[in-house]
């Protein structure tokens, strides 16, 4: 914020200009977006700055414009929310929790040299508020007052587990007969980041530092499974980014089952649409402050103090963001202790502060039972924690990249079905882990990626894929055999797209199908988006609306996925061991009593035979896990060999499982499609499919066989209710669900349809 008021002529038009030096004179300490000029799943430039990082885009990529003050301007409102009542450890309810108390800073700009007298007035829509003077001095100035919240304020909770009720806070400011008002949304909830056994408060009540018996969110008394995926930012030039797209994300976030994302710090500070919407959604941020590799670290100076206070304040009001840590990857220690989470704390009391993403906690500074500053100087404990992993990524390999320059195959084990882990106790009295980011590379749909590619590269091998970050080889190779991926053309692409796609998503359903079989208590996905249609790690595609492309970001298959079972609350899979042992964990927050039933589904016939059905009675979770046997035997567990034959399968080619969670009305709460081969080797028939599409986007899909891994995908703006499914013989329905106005004609049109035998 400049002061231009002397720099104006009275009377005269006024010309605003901002010059830059023709060369790179001014030295940025590395503050512009970390992976402008090129990441791992971001596209790279030919320039850098003074310091040898990458960049891109250079100059103003935000607006900027003149405001008027007669006499004084509000320029933050920074609300910081703190319980009062004793640390809660089972679920609170809007009928049964204590107060809060609502401090509020209010900073000002004054334009007058005289300053200005008057009164202060704060006052919150639950029925709260509080009146002061002030007398306010010319130039920067901040007022603090409090209000409390009764019993009677409704929570805010993340998605799943109940309402995000917000309320207004309007701030008024009454100077010598005039008025100037601002308003912020806020939300009453109570987090911790606990990291110590926390199920005997005392233990840690008024102790100084970060416990090393776990990392998890508590909320509202709740110990939560958070979920969802890394959110990079969505545009290489940021000044493109919408707030459509923004919301879209976030929103595919939702259905995707997701309830937390964390925004990465090799990126920017995110739009206020994007907040907002997880603010109204219900989606838990982790937030990152934006320091990262290549570069990217902190100088302690002047600006960079401005930059870290204007974001802290200006985001202090979203009840979504829960936590605040220093960095990507840097380990927390030196500057970052010092000086960034110095400020953060400074700033924000109310939070819950972290050194870096991943970490291993403080020595000292925190509150050890909720997480919060306590006054005593920051120390980041030194070396790795086993309670936050980054990884492992399954990269993609064997093919020359600018991420792969060496074009060695490496390939890894399908993981099918998943190998899990031994039985042992889980749940919030046990050691447990954090995993803030993992994944696997895919590349997107034909719709999205053929656009920016003349048809003679519409090849996985053509020339331009080796500045599209990864290739998808290896993960074709494991899931489908050796492929001519040098092929070209409309066919062989969509061929190469679908079978990557298909294998990022065997790869993570393996993977955290593993992982739900631990203690984990955060399980996020690198990444949620994509900055370009490339080999990247997200699950959704590119979501600015240009060519291609749906605003928001188009669903892969593993988005859909997730939504059907992977991050559902209650889910059940089958390991690879012999004899089988499954589980069914309940990872909501409420009690669940229901039915598990597995079938198997025979390729050649569409015969689904039902061969377990267990009743269970789940406790509350999250971390809530009961094993059991895919099939009971005189002895104990059948073999494998058993399970399938008791289902009617002649092989493991042969079949495939369902594992459906049912609750007690019978609902389907979650369905597990289980391979028990990689899709090379099933046999299958060959179907014949028609499809048409009514005017609601109602989609009936009639088939005379069996065919696995059914993708529909289309130009228009939006999703389908269910997608890469198991599609059986016979009528099936799927609803396809607009962003905005139903687009009919380009629904029907571009609708197209794959399946697996298609590309075997």
């Amino acid at each position: 914020m400049y002061d231009v008021t002397n720099h104006l002529v009275k009377g005269a038009n006024n010309t605003l200009v901002v010059s830059f030096p023709s060369t790179n004179e001014i030295d940025c300490e590395g503050r512009f977006m970390a992976c402008s000029g090129g990441w791992d799943w971001a596209p790279y430039s030919n320039t850098v700055d003074q310091h040898g990082s990458p960049t891109l885009s250079k100059g103003i990529w935000k607006s900027v414009y003149l405001v008027t003050a007669s006499t004084t301007a509000i320029t933050h409102v920074v609300p910081q929310i703190f319980y009062q009542g004793a640390y809660p450890l089972e679920p609170l309810s809007n009928s049964n929790h204590g107060r809060f108390l609502v401090s509020v800073t209010v900073h000002f700009y004054t334009t007058s040299s005289k300053g200005v007298t008057g009164s202060l007035l704060v006052s919150g829509d639950w029925g709260e508020s509080s009146e002061v003077p002030v007398q306010l001095p010319p130039g920067e100035s901040t007022v603090p007052v409090s209000i409390l919240a009764g019993t009677s304020v409704n929570l805010w909770w993340p998605a799943g587990l109940g309402s995000q009720n917000l309320y207004k806070l309007l701030v008024t400011l009454k100077p010598d007969g005039q008025s100037v008002s601002t308003s912020r949304l806020i939300g009453f909830r109570v987090f911790t980041l606990v990291n110590g056994n926390d199920t005997d408060p005392s233990a840690l009540q008024g102790k100084d530092g970060s416990s090393t018996f776990t990392l998890r969110f508590r909320i509202n008394g709740a110990s939560m499974w958070s979920r969802g995926g890394n959110m990079i930012p969505m545009e290489e030039y940021e000044g493109r980014a919408s707030a459509d797209a923004l919301r879209g994300a976030v929103h595919a976030a939702l259905d995707g089952r997701m309830n937390t994302l964390r925004v990465w710090g090799g990126g920017i500070f995110l739009y206020d649409a994007f907040y907002d919407a997880c603010d109204q959604l219900g989606l838990v941020v982790y937030q990152d402050m934006m320091y990262a590799q290549q570069g990217h670290y902190p100088y302690q100076t002047t600006t960079q103090d401005a930059e870290l206070r204007h974001q802290l304040r200006r985001l202090s009001h979203h009840p979504s963001i829960v936590i605040w840590d220093g960095c990507n990857e840097c380990n927390g220690e030196g500057l970052y202790e010092s000086f960034v989470m110095k400020v953060v704390a400074q700033e924000d009391r109310s939070r819950p502060i972290w050194p870096s993403c991943p970490s291993a906690g403080w020595d000292h500074g925190v509150d050890s039972l909720w997480g919060l500053p306590n006054a005593i100087p920051l120390a980041t404990r030194p070396g790795n924690s086993p309670h936050e992993t980054h990884g492992p990524y399954q990269h993609g390999t064997g093919f020359k990249t600018v991420n792969d320059p060496d074009g060695t195959l490496i390939t890894f084990d399908s993981n099918i079905p998943p190998v899990l882990a031994k039985p042992s106790p889980t749940g919030p009295s046990y050691p447990g882990v954090y995993a803030s980011e993992f994944g696997c590379v895919g590349m997107s749909s034909f719709e999205s990626m053929a656009p920016t590619l003349s048809s003679d590269h519409w090849s996985l091998h053509s020339p331009p894929m080796y500045q599209r970050n990864y290739p998808c080889d290896n993960v074709i190779n494991v899931y489908f055999g050796y492929q001519n991926l040098n092929e070209t053309g409309e066919l062989p692409f969509k061929r190469q797209l679908y079978q990557c796609l298909l294998g990022q998503a065997l790869e993570l359903k393996s993977n955290i199908e593993y992982r739900r079989s631990t203690n984990e208590f955060g399980t996020l996905l690198w990444q949620l988006n994509e900055i370009w249609p490339t080999g990247g790690w997200g699950t959704i595609e590119y979501g600015t609306p240009v060519n291609g492309q749906v605003i928001g970001g188009r669903w892969k298959p593993v988005h859909y996925w997730l939504r059907r079972s992977i991050f559902s609350d209650v889910m059940s899979t089958c390991g690879q061991q012999d004899p089988p042992n499954c589980y069914v964990k309940n990872d909501g927050i409420t009690r669940f009593d229901g039915t598990v039933v597995i079938s198997t589904v025979i390729f050649e016939t569409g015969k689904i035979n039902v061969v377990t059905t267990l009743s269970v009675n789940l406790s509350p979770g999250a971390g809530t896990t009961q094993w059991f046997c895919a099939k009971n035997g005189a002895n104990g567990c059948s073999s494998w060999k058993d399970v399938i034959e008791a289902g009617g399968c002649a092989n493991f080619s042969s079949c495939m499982l369902t594992i459906e969670v049912m609750d007690s009305t019978k609902n389907v709460i979650s369905r597990n499609e289980l391979a028990l081969t990689t899709p090379q080797n099933m046999i299958l028939p060959k179907p014949t499919i028609q499809s048409s599409v009514s005017d609601t986007g109602l989609i009936t899909i009639i088939s005379d066989r069996v065919a696995p891994y059914f993708t529909l995908t289309t130009q228009a703006s939006g999703r389908f209710d269910d997608n890469s499914f198991l599609l059986k013989p016979g009528k099936t329905f799927v609803q396809f669900i607009p962003i905005g106005t139903l687009d009919v004609s380009l629904l029907t049109k571009t609708l197209r349809t794959e399946h697996l035998q298609m590309y075997q």
